[in-house]
């Protein structure tokens, strides 16, 4: 299944209620009146700012476990994905104009779109995983969990970072920093909590916003 870097538009679903939770508001609590009044009158303008797009490759095992990739299979989908950097931009600037409710609101809505481009990417790779008669396993990035994050060059280095206007500071953070780098384990029996027969069958996302049926303890 080994493959060369697809390279693709991403359509991202952005919605105010992730948006919240990035802000560190609970599901149900009270929201800041003033907030969600600006958030409403940001919204045309920060979608506008968006520029989602992702890169993936299919690897061998070894490929990944050699990029720090903790229990990869004997294949595994890598990807790169970034809303670009006009967006965080602009909440620099407001910041630096003293404008920081603005600031604050546009970088929540750039985390959550961020967010929103990796969940499309890794569909892509599950339906990739799906066409080879294959299920992928839940999506991992460097950084969490076992995954160092020192690895996070030699993850991007498997994918055509620089077409998609990513790099890497010597802290290994990612610019722009609205960008997510992830790699799915194809398997052949479906991880746990795959439910077959249902419309997420394709997909590895065990918590997913899009999920039909909730996963338990969701």
């Amino acid at each position: 299944m080994k493959h060369g870097a697809v390279v693709l538009d991403l359509e991202v679903d952005v919605t105010p209620d992730e948006v919240y939770r990035y802000l560190g508001y609970r599901r149900g609590s009270q929201r800041s009146a003033k907030a969600q009044e600006r958030l409403v009158e940001l919204w045309p303008r920060a979608l506008s700012l968006l520029r989602p797009r992702g890169a993936y490759r299919v690897v061998e095992g070894a490929e990944a476990a050699a990029a720090g990739m903790p229990g990869a299979g004997s294949e595994v989908g890598v990807g790169l994905c970034t809303v670009g950097g006009a967006l965080e931009e602009t909440s620099a600037a407001c910041a630096a104009g003293g404008d920081l409710l603005d600031a604050l609101l546009l970088d929540a809505i750039g985390s959550a779109a961020a967010e929103a481009a990796a969940d499309a990417l890794n569909l892509a790779l599950c339906t990739v995983a799906a066409d080879a008669g294959v299920h992928a396993a839940p999506r991992v990035s460097p950084g969490y969990g076992s995954w160092d994050v020192s690895f996070q060059g030699r993850l991007l280095a498997l994918l055509p970072a620089a077409e998609l206007g990513v790099t890497l500071t010597t802290g290994q953070m990612m610019v722009p920093r609205k960008s997510v780098s992830l790699a799915v384990s194809f398997e052949k029996d479906p991880s746990k909590g795959h439910r077959p027969g249902s419309a997420c069958e394709r997909c590895g996302l065990e918590r997913c916003r899009h999920r039909v049926a909730p996963m338990r303890g969701m």
